[in-house]
């Protein structure tokens, strides 16, 4: 009976985060690294024990964003000196918002009154870029 009433207690505290998550209205804008420094023309057919695939740990995301009552909030997890940030609409290719930061942990930009659409936002530092895409 014990474990019963645990589950049910655990099933009750679980469902009620998720609901909380979703009354509150934060959707996670995934951001996904860009880079052009990969260049496949080179490689040869043969591989040796330096060319084998390495075992590599996972690298931790330095900037999240996420989307909440037309905010978009962007977090940074590493420290850049100088960071750009573009929100830019799909559809009408239009800069809505283009700022450039110093050394930033965090920056809201309040997206209100921007038409309903698909929404690109760009952050860029260092030569490196992350984009993701986001609907108002």
């Amino acid at each position: 009976m014990k474990r019963v009433l645990s589950i049910l207690i655990l099933f009750l505290v679980l469902g009620s985060s998720v609901e909380a998550q979703l009354v509150s209205g934060f959707k996670e804008i995934v951001l996904t690294q860009k880079s052009d420094d990969r260049n496949m023309g080179h490689q040869s057919s043969s591989t040796s024990a330096e060319d084998a695939p390495q075992a590599r740990s996972v690298v931790p995301q330095p900037v999240y964003a996420y989307l909440a009552n037309g905010e978009v909030t962007v977090y940074f997890e590493t420290v850049f000196p100088t960071v750009a940030i573009n929100v830019i609409n799909e559809t009408t290719g239009k800069t809505v918002c283009s700022k450039t930061l110093l050394s930033p942990t965090n920056f809201s930009i309040d997206l209100n009154g921007e038409d309903s659409g698909e929404y690109i936002i760009e952050v860029i530092s260092d030569g490196t870029s992350f984009e993701g895409t986001f609907s108002l």
